[in-house]
């Protein structure tokens, strides 16, 4: 039997003695300190007198622990201790702790050392959904397992972030070195080690409901054509009324304009109606030519009027055409005097002859 309070220790069986368990919550309230700090971690708070024996026993560091509840001998959990300032005959551990080992304030409570070995995986469980809702669920295990010693597979821890307490259930764990031997409790030191962290749903998590086969909708009736106007059936056009007949009823513009300078609209130029020639009363249109022979004179100048010829000497300057060009046809062109020839090309090239 275990001794309430007086312990004993051999260097064959290591540290074991009982206590009263109680809340750190209480020990919070008493000394004032911070409720959170000592609640969210697996570290329990032990009377002096351990530490006595824990150093004559040669205890290494980090000194690992494991507790029982003699009433359910199943339920055991390891943790790490944090200080050894309680009263004789009493140890105060998280309120979690208490609840995974179904325990009460002031009931007995069974503790040994031993050596745990390293970590090196760890599958862990939310117990409510809320907590993958967190924009970085893993950081936030990552730094609070930071305050946690030892995890025994089966166990439920709890963590406090942005002042909302999660429940995690650890789900497996394995070892640096292989498998667990047969017979020995599956837990893990996580401590100065690298673990690898693993997630499975939450306890809570329901996956949602696939709609029956027979309720999908099939790809034809679901297609966005089978709603277009296109597809369904327009009917036959109706005719009665004819949109052209009706602008052809309308008047046209009959207002003015006005310039926003302020200045008069000067009158539209009319354009020469078909048949008329370069000016003058009944004048027919006419193409000039001329023809440069190889020493520079003028061979001939045929003209095309409408199936008529000008007569010899008469002017296209005479019917409105252009200035200081003489007009000639084939036999005007014959007749035509050098001299006239020599007055023509020195107008056009001010003054100097061709040769």
């Amino acid at each position: 039997m275990f001794g309430l309070g007086g312990g004993f220790a051999s260097a064959s069986r290591g540290f074991q003695d009982s206590f009263r368990c109680h809340s750190v919550s209480l020990l919070a309230a008493e000394q004032q300190r911070d409720a959170n700090r000592l609640e969210y971690s697996d570290k329990i708070i032990l009377p002096p007198s351990c530490l006595e024996k824990l150093v004559q026993l040669e205890i290494q560091y980090p000194m690992m622990f494991q507790i029982v509840n003699p009433r359910a001998a199943e339920k055991k959990l390891h943790c790490g201790v944090l200080e050894f300032i309680a009263q004789e005959g009493m140890v105060y551990l998280p309120y979690w702790m208490m609840e995974n080992m179904r325990l009460n304030e002031g009931d007995i409570l069974h503790i040994r050392s031993v050596s745990l070995n390293l970590g090196s995986y760890v599958k862990l469980q939310p117990q409510l959904t809320e907590f993958i809702k967190i924009s970085n669920p893993k950081a936030v295990l990552e730094q609070s397992l930071r305050n946690f010693s030892a995890l025994t597979q089966g166990q439920t821890f709890r963590i406090l972030y942005n002042k909302k307490k999660y429940d995690i259930g650890v789900v497996e764990v394995r070892r640096h070195g292989g498998p667990f031997p047969p017979g020995q409790p599956q837990v893990v030191c996580i401590i100065e080690t690298d673990v690898e962290l693993d997630f499975e749903a939450p306890a809570d998590y329901v996956e949602p409901q696939r709609p029956a086969a027979s309720a999908l909708p099939s790809p034809c009736s679901s297609s966005p054509l089978t709603k277009s106007p296109v597809v369904q059936p327009m009917g036959e056009p109706i005719l009665d009324g004819d949109s052209s007949e009706e602008d052809e009823g309308k008047p046209s513009f009959t207002g003015s304009g006005f310039r926003l300078d302020g200045k008069a609209i000067k009158p539209p130029k009319q354009s020469l109606p078909a048949g008329q020639a370069l000016g003058g009363d009944g004048a027919v249109a006419v193409r000039l030519g001329v023809r440069i022979g190889p020493n520079g004179e003028v061979v001939s100048a045929p003209v095309e009027a409408d199936r008529r010829a000008l007569g010899e000497g008469q002017a296209s300057a005479g019917r409105g055409a252009m200035a200081g060009m003489t007009v000639l046809n084939a036999s005007a062109g014959a007749a035509a005097s050098s001299s006239e020839q020599d007055d023509y090309w020195a107008k056009l090239s001010g003054g100097n002859k061709l040769r």
